[in-house]
């Protein structure tokens, strides 16, 4: 178990060393404090790993819980963390989100509260941030929380706000072939 532990942490702090690089290199908004990203990339990969034990298990409460304990700590400014540290924030708040969604008889919350979660991990800059799945993938399930709220229009300017990035990710991806 040790041995598995510590080829995880290597791996992760190889990962997130390289990422740092590639970030450089792409000129992205570089983090101020690397260290903090790197800490942050590890404890979200570690806490993913876990919750998908969890719910392999069926514990989709002890999921849920994990999910609220990870978006609860301190997450690094975008200056201190760069566009990564914000990426990640919209990952795990997106997982939140979607398990809220589809198990909403566990640990209930009212759909207002849902959508305070869902621009609590948005964050005011999420439109600065280089287009990624993780905040396309936000921004839609905003949509579909206001849909369910009945509030159409703003429900589908989201919808149109998450297409729109998921086309220029495609693009992007179209762009660089295989």
């Amino acid at each position: 178990m040790t041995q598995r532990w510590l080829t995880l942490a290597v791996g992760l702090v190889l990962g997130a060393g390289s990422m740092l690089v590639g970030l450089a290199q792409a000129g992205r908004l570089a983090p101020a404090r690397p260290d903090a990203l790197v800490v942050l990339a590890q404890t979200v990969e570690v806490e993913h790993r876990r919750i998908d034990l969890l719910l392999e298990r069926g514990d989709e409460a002890g999921a849920i819980a994990a999910l609220e304990a990870l978006r609860r700590q301190s997450w690094p400014s975008r200056e201190d963390g760069g566009d990564l540290a914000e990426q990640l924030r919209h990952d795990v708040y997106g997982r939140l989100v979607r398990l809220r969604l589809d198990f909403p008889d566990i640990d209930p919350v009212t759909d207002a509260a849902l959508l305070a979660i869902l621009d609590e991990g948005l964050g005011p800059e999420y439109r600065e941030v280089e287009t990624n799945p993780f905040t396309a993938r936000l921004v839609a399930l905003r949509g579909e929380v206001l849909e369910e709220r009945g509030r159409d229009d703003e429900a589908l300017s989201a919808y149109e706000e998450a297409l729109d990035m998921n086309r220029a990710l495609l693009e992007l991806e179209l762009a660089e072939g295989p």
